[in-house]
């Protein structure tokens, strides 16, 4: 069995400066690393303080360089608020930055206000999420990327690096 701890970045009633938040959280993942814990896992949250994460790939940017051994898992990276190809190069330099040690996860979010931020319309997030996930898995095939869809069209676009 491998054992892995989903970590929040959670600021409830802003009691404490928020850079305390982010301390403490990365003193429990070096004590998993040091531990022999297998992986963390890191949500993608916008606008509240249930959890100030709003970019899981430079939050694991930091962990990779805290960490010797621990998985670094994306729990998830919000797919359909990215351009698709920027996701692609921003997981695989994040996988680049750690050895070799991420696990991607994507989804297409829940919190009605992040689709209305990002403006982004709800109706639309499940096929924007499905097209750009899928772009991001070929671009990291493909030599250069070919691709027609609902929402993106790219012709020999080489995205690097690949993970």
């Amino acid at each position: 069995m491998k054992v892995g701890v989903l970590q929040f970045f959670s600021w409830p009633e802003r009691r404490f400066p928020l850079g305390e938040v982010y301390e403490r959280a990365l003193q429990r993942i070096d004590v998993m690393d040091e531990g022999g814990y297998d992986a963390v896992w890191l949500a993608e949250h916008h606008f509240n303080t249930f959890s100030v994460c709003p970019s899981v790939h430079m939050m694991g940017t930091m962990v990779a360089a805290r960490t010797k051994r621990l998985r670094i898992g994306m729990g998830v990276s919000l797919a359909a608020f990215y351009h698709p190809l920027r996701l692609a190069e921003e997981v695989a330099l994040l996988d680049h930055f750690s050895g070799g040690r991420v696990n991607w996860g994507a989804g297409r979010g829940f919190d009605a206000k992040e689709f209305k931020a990002f403006g982004i319309d709800r109706e639309e997030s499940y096929p924007r999420f499905r097209e750009h996930f899928e772009i991001v898995l070929e671009a990291w095939k493909q030599e250069r990327l070919t691709y027609r869809g609902q929402f993106w069209d790219f012709e020999g676009v080489e995205v690097l690096p690949k993970p």
